[in-house]
């Protein structure tokens, strides 16, 4: 088994990125390669990279992170690892051939027990309660961003669809496009003709409503997560774990299935950007909440 070198690997990385480009995926996805990366190179002290040193980065990352966030950098640093390999041995091998090269180098991924339920997601009556407080506090901007999620499902990176020329479409729906697939989210009247007067408002007269210095010139993710936290502190007592831009998404999948029943399923995997309807499943399974609360009225 060769060794790693880690000069290589700093060679390597702007091409290994750029090669991604290539491949067609989203924006926000080169941003996340080139930095766990990055951050998989700059662990190492030593120019030769042993097997013990690649399993000590994974520890690290055990001590560190869920055990969905490891996984993703595994599958990101196994492929860097794999195309660097290549590079070397074989310079202009064909893209294809790294799923089907076997590398002594690469980490195993972590097993996850089956998840039987979404928790951790914040329940209506918290979301009511942030959002009466955004709109006392005069924070509209998250008000109406918390809106959105809520009762579109969308994820976090495609707010930057909401603009003033896809709102003020008639058809009712906004087409995403996302992790190489496009989908039309339909849109409330009530939540559209909201959204296109807070626009008129703020002098937003074309592109995303809300302006910032995302991608394509939306507001940054970051910004989204601080504001939501502020609000749930202003609330007291909602539990921080759960204030989360994708946690408004979980509570949109749950109320999807509690209003329209489990036949429903295959629509919302649609509107959510699901491939597989297994992965929407999780919606109709309860939380721990539902599950104690189940518990507690059984009475003998």
């Amino acid at each position: 088994m060769a060794n790693l070198r880690k000069s290589e690997l700093e060679e390597y990385v702007d091409a290994f990125v750029d090669d991604e480009i290539m491949d067609e995926k989203a924006e926000r996805t080169y941003t996340k390669y080139k930095r766990v990366c990055q951050r998989f190179i700059d662990f190492f002290s030593e120019e030769e990279i042993t097997k013990r040193d690649l399993i000590a980065y994974k520890h690290m990352l055990i001590e560190k992170y869920s055990i969905k966030t490891i996984n993703n950098y595994l599958i990101i640093v196994n492929k860097f690892i794999k195309y660097v390999e290549l590079s070397v041995s074989e310079p202009g091998f064909k893209r294809e051939k790294i799923r089907k090269y076997i590398s002594s180098n690469t980490l195993k991924l972590e097993k996850e027990q089956e998840k039987r339920s979404v928790d951790n997601v914040l329940e209506p009556n918290e979301f009511k309660r942030m959002e009466r407080m955004a709109k006392k506090k005069n924070m509209m901007r998250i008000y109406y961003v918390m809106k959105i999620i809520a009762y579109t499902g969308i994820r976090i990176g495609e707010l930057k669809y909401f603009t003033v020329e896809n709102l003020s479409d008639r058809s009712g729906v906004i087409t995403v496009r996302n992790k190489g697939k496009t989908r039309e989210i339909p849109v409330r009247g009530d939540l559209k003709r909201e959204l296109l007067r807070y626009a008129k408002e703020n002098e937003v007269e074309s592109g995303p409503i809300f302006k910032g210095t995302g991608e394509g010139g939306s507001i940054d993710d970051d910004v989204i997560r601080r504001e939501l936290k502020k609000v749930a502190g202003y609330c007291r007592g909602i539990d921080m774990e759960k204030v989360h831009p994708h946690s408004l998404r979980h509570m949109f999948g749950q109320k999807w299935v509690e209003e329209n029943g489990q036949a429903s399923l295959s629509e919302l995997a649609s509107i959510m950007g699901h491939s597989n309807v297994n992965t929407t499943a999780i919606y109709t399974q309860t939380t721990k909440q539902e599950k104690k609360r189940k518990l507690e009225k059984i009475k003998y």
